[in-house]
């Protein structure tokens, strides 16, 4: 049970966005999704990748092309106008003026790896950034399902973790590092914290990630995260990853720091 000045949140959102860091496989939709249930929070999906979605026809989470969504359609006017669908051109502004349209108080933008391209550069603009965090044999099992060559991704993935790590340090108290695994198996209590870091009160209706229709840009597709009713933690990788695999795997995660203390828990 979290402590009260844990549980304890602003009157207001301290934050007109918030963009979540962190690699394909990660956890994101789901975090996603249940952010989405706040009545404040508007959660766009991977909305820097709304180029790509619409060029493949991907579908939202409502289940329909995101050219043809009965959200997404009528605003994809003014974000072409705006950014050209072009990530670059994305600013704090474009998701405040969604948020606002929607009668939100902020919005959550899930474009992880891309946030990073984006926005290394900026000064503080006023954004925020969760830094979601999945133990790396989880992440690989899941690309390694799709098919995607282990020995090229292991050190790929362990390159972008040290990377966002970096970056989510260098923005001190703007940016709030999550574990998937923490979050699944402790959800209420971690997403009190997330809502204190938001500056929202925490809503129950969070912890019910089903109820509804959301309209997320370029999610995952599994149903562990896009259609799943209860907050179920994915371990697949105990049973899927070779003991080589894992051995390798877990070397690499002893020279990321956001790993070290706690590889041995989480065996």
């Amino acid at each position: 049970m979290a402590s009260p000045a844990v549980c304890r949140a602003a009157d207001a959102p301290r934050f007109p966005v918030v963009f979540v860091l962190g690699v394909a496989h990660c956890g994101s939709t789901l975090l996603g999704r249940l952010l989405g249930q706040h009545p404040q929070v508007l959660c766009v999906g991977e909305l820097m990748r709304m180029d790509e979605a619409v060029a493949a026809r991907l579908p939202c989470t409502c289940g329909v092309p995101v050219d043809e969504c009965p959200f997404w359609r009528p605003r994809l006017a003014a974000l072409r106008a705006e950014t050209g669908l072009d990530y670059r051109r994305f600013g704090v502004d474009t998701y405040r003026r969604l948020a606002q349209e929607c009668g939100k108080a902020l919005a959550i933008d899930l474009s992880k790896t891309r946030i990073w391209r984006r926005t290394r550069w900026w000064r503080n603009r006023g954004e925020g950034y969760i830094f979601l965090v999945r133990d790396s044999r989880g992440v690989l099992a899941s690309a390694v399902r799709e098919h995607k060559g282990f020995d090229r991704l292991l050190p790929r993935h362990l390159k972008w973790m040290r990377r966002l790590a970096r970056f989510a340090a260098r923005k001190g108290d703007r940016a709030l590092t999550l574990y998937y695994e923490d979050l699944c198996r402790a959800p209420e209590p971690e997403l009190r914290r997330v809502c204190t870091f938001l500056g929202l009160e925490f809503a129950p209706e969070m912890l019910r990630p089903a109820d509804g229709v959301q309209h997320l840009v370029h999610s995952s597709a599994s149903r562990y995260s896009k259609t799943a009713i209860e907050i179920r933690l994915d371990e697949r990788w105990r049973q899927e990853l070779s003991a080589d695999q894992i051995s390798r795997i877990e070397a690499g995660m002893r020279r990321v720091r956001v790993f070290r203390a706690r590889l041995g828990s989480a065996r």
